[in-house]
């Protein structure tokens, strides 16, 4: 069961996402699965503990566990978790020239921080695999894992 006080910063995490979505709406995802290759997109992807315990709490555990060179909840080339999904998953667009949308996804980086700070939650900014290492513990998929 989540907390109280972590379902309100849910809340307004939820509603930087509808902001972000709208702002960037033209770049619309097309799903390819390419983003999730780590290794051949060439980048990593970090998220603040707040955006993972939201990821968790929404998707459940990703069904294998991610690694250097792809995320976990890539399942034949799709997003198991897209209605959870982190801000650098959500910023990234392989389509456009430099593929991340660095200016707009730092400044919602910075808001979602200030969201875990208000809420006193660590924002421990740090690679997604080790997040969901720490929170699952190598969990199947859609079992409940710590806040």
């Amino acid at each position: 069961m989540v907390s109280a006080d972590l379902e309100r910063a849910f809340d307004e995490l939820e509603s930087l996402y509808r902001a972000l979505e709208a702002e960037i709406r033209e770049r619309e995802c097309r799903a390819c699965g390419r983003c999730c290759r780590f290794d051949q997109a060439g980048h990593r992807l970090f998220a603040t503990r707040l955006e993972a315990l939201y990821l968790v709490a929404r998707c459940g555990a990703p069904p294998r566990p991610s690694t250097a060179g792809r995320c976990g909840y890539q399942v034949e080339d799709h997003c198991t978790a897209r209605e959870g999904r982190v801000l650098g998953c959500r910023v990234y667009f392989c389509a456009r020239a430099g593929g991340a949308a660095s200016q707009t996804g730092e400044r919602y980086l910075k808001a979602a921080k200030r969201i875990a700070q208000r809420h006193r939650i660590p924002v421990d900014y740090r690679d997604i695999g080790a997040h969901l290492a720490d929170l699952c513990e190598g969990k199947a998929a859609q079992t409940r894992c710590r806040e």
